[in-house]
């Protein structure tokens, strides 16, 4: 005799399905929810904007560039975007941009170097980066001390690269130079004329300007004040050595 075993009863699978869906749509909307708040909260937005290495600038001024004030997006725009506005402004050498949870924004900007004094045409002194632009000190302190450019024009490109070239120079090996003036000639189209608070009197070029330096710099430590050319040959002739003919003849 066969016995039949009776069929087990089928799980309702479409119920679980749609119980299970259910859920997910509740945490999908939770999630929407909070990410919504979020956005709208305090803690999505900028609260503090903090600038630092300023000399010649005003915060002012690299604030306007960067375009962001308090109460702003914090996650809009990206912090290189914010970097590549600062960098526009022509002063600045550098800068870098930095985002801290919740709400802080530093801006950390590094300025070209002062490497010259210049008249300003109001009778008073503009310091000079080594971009060759001209700027005024914002803190109203002393003047760093660096050597006055006499005789140039703003657009003249020997300008420009002179700042540049004193901008590769050592302090130490800036600091001696009293006076910079353009000594151009035929052969010798960027020749400058230096003085030095040493009392030598210079002549050499833009472009031989930091491969003499060295030469200079032992000359000043080691000899008495005079002439100093360096050009494609180098001469030094003390003032003590440089008499003048007539003067003695009237002396006897």
């Amino acid at each position: 005799m066969i016995e039949r075993i009776p069929a087990l009863p089928r799980e309702r699978t479409g119920t679980r399905r749609r119980g299970g869906k259910l859920l997910w749509i509740v945490i999908a909307l939770f999630v929407a929810v909070l990410i919504v708040l979020f956005f709208r909260s305090s803690l999505s937005r900028i609260s503090v904007i903090e600038i630092q290495g300023l000399t010649y600038l005003k915060q002012d001024q690299v604030k306007a560039q960067l375009g962001i004030r308090i109460g702003d997006s914090f996650f809009m725009p990206a912090s290189d975007k914010l970097a590549e506005r600062v960098k526009q402004i022509p002063q600045i050498k550098d800068v870098r941009v930095s985002k801290h949870f919740p709400g802080k924004v530093d801006v950390k900007v590094q300025e070209y170097a002062p490497v010259a004094l210049e008249l300003d045409g109001k009778g008073g002194l503009s310091v000079i980066l080594a971009n060759g632009i001209g700027v005024q000190s914002t803190t109203g302190g002393t003047l760093p001390a660096k050597p006055v450019l006499t005789g140039w024009t703003k657009n003249d490109p020997q300008r420009a690269a002179l700042c540049l070239a004193l901008g590769g120079l050592s302090a130490e090996g800036l600091a001696d130079f009293s006076e910079i003036s353009p000594d151009p000639s035929s052969a010798y189209p960027d020749r400058i004329r230096i003085f030095t608070r040493s009392g030598f009197d210079v002549l050499t070029t833009v472009g031989k300007l930091k491969e003499k330096i060295q030469i200079l710099s032992e000359l000043v430590e080691n000899r008495e004040p005079g002439t100093v050319v360096l050009l494609d040959s180098d001469t030094y002739s003390p003032y003590s050595a440089q008499t003048d003919p007539s003067g003695d003849e009237e002396a006897q």
